[in-house]
């Protein structure tokens, strides 16, 4: 266990004190940041700034708006103009005065249902101005219940001027925390799992793997390896996650985007869980490609069938947005490599019951499981065959005649 260990602590540290890494390591979250702030100045200088009919016939307004005389940088000015009749707002919004409408049913407080009418989707900067300028309101009417239903997200209903087209709209906010973390999730494969990769191909190839099989068995230099980078990728996550904390502090309340965004604490905790599960299983399966591969050239290749069938799930997010409790994308989060992004998107779009949660991760863990075992047999067989590719049937070959 000792050996264990200390080829973990070496393989950790090996990889950690790399310029490469410290460059990946604040790159990603700093370049993350920097386009979020490009993004928001290009949309800023694209927002419309027309005013907004607004219809209420709850009778929740009864704040005037306040405008401010002189908007900061990420300020925005869009005016709520009262209406009392339908016709007169949307006849506003023909001509060209106004660039949509809200209304505000009687029965908000029972379904909190809000309609948006245009003939463009409601922009996310209207979306906020005026779920601020309705919070204000409920504060004003003490209705603190109401209030906090708000800030878990607007139930918008979306209709064009001619009544023609009529939608839910979709909650964008709890989509972006699960996308980012998926996103988290590939990039960890890319940088962490691949430098396993590269290692074992890169030892097999100048034949220092011998050299250090002379002092540890071949199970505790593989399960070393995989422990150490796995230590490398939780290093980038945390490391992520103090970044990006600190910058949705600092700009959350500044920037529209971000403002919207919904962090559903179980929603991430779960999200998070899945990823380490995953990213186990799948630097295992990494392993397993640079104990059975002869060249660096190949161990490159193999990359490649990862990154595939990680991504599946947003090839298929049409599917997971109007059936998220369908066969498909209940397929796709039993599936190892894709589980950690399918997970989340299907939490965001509907109710997923615990007990499926709970079997999805127990069958990942098997899955991770398996994984590190037969990573094991891989690297045991490949130092036997040092000089030959061993492929994936002869592995399995290899494992039936000794059992």
């Amino acid at each position: 266990m000792n050996k264990l260990f200390k080829v973990a602590k070496y393989e950790y540290t090996r990889n950690v004190l790399t310029k490469r890494f410290w460059v990946a390591l604040f790159a990603v979250p700093l370049s993350f940041i920097v386009f979020s702030l490009i993004s928001t100045v290009i949309t800023l200088k694209s927002v419309d700034m027309r005013p907004v009919g607004l219809i209420d016939r709850s009778g929740i307004i009864t704040l005037a708006q306040e405008l401010k005389e002189k908007p900061g940088f990420f300020d925005l000015q869009i005016e709520f103009v009262p209406f009392t009749d339908e016709d007169l707002a949307k006849k506003a919004c023909l001509d060209g005065r106004h660039q949509g409408f809200i209304i505000i049913p009687e029965d908000y407080t029972m379904n909190y249902q809000i309609i948006w009418k245009g003939n463009k989707t409601i922009p996310e900067e209207v979306l906020d101005i005026f779920r601020q300028y309705l919070s204000d309101n409920l504060v004003a009417n003490e209705n603190i219940p109401h209030l906090a239903r708000i800030e878990g997200g607007m139930n918008l209903r979306l209709e064009s001027l001619d009544g023609s087209i009529k939608s839910d709209g979709a909650s964008w906010q709890r989509i972006i925390p699960p996308l980012f973390i998926g996103l988290l999730y590939f990039i960890l494969v890319m940088s962490s799992g691949t430098y396993l990769l590269q290692s074992l191909v890169e030892e097999k190839e100048n034949r220092t793997i011998e050299i250090m099989l002379t002092t540890v068995s071949h199970n505790q230099l593989m399960g070393g390896k995989i422990i150490g980078n796995i230590g490398v990728g939780i290093t980038q996550l945390l490391t992520w996650a103090v970044i990006v904390a600190v910058a949705l502090f600092i700009f959350r309340a500044r920037v529209p985007f971000l403002s919207e965004l919904i962090l559903d604490p179980a929603l991430m905790t779960i999200s998070l869980v899945f990823l380490l599960v995953s990213f186990v299983f799948t630097a295992s399966v990494l392993a397993i490609f640079g104990a059975t591969v002869t060249e660096s050239q190949e161990g490159q290749q193999m990359i490649g069938i990862i990154v595939v069938p990680t991504l599946l799930p947003l090839y298929f997010i049409s599917v997971f947005m109007n059936s998220p409790n369908g066969v498909l994308a209940k397929i796709l989060s039993f599936f190892p490599f894709s589980s950690p992004i399918a997970m989340g998107l299907r939490m965001a779009f509907t109710h997923v019951p615990t007990l499926e949660i709970v079997l999805v991760l127990i069958v990942q863990i098997l899955f991770a499981g398996g994984a590190i075992w037969l990573a094991g047999r891989a690297f045991k067989l490949g130092m036997l065959q040092f000089n030959k590719k061993i492929s994936l049937f002869q592995l399995f070959k290899k494992e039936a005649g000794d059992a």
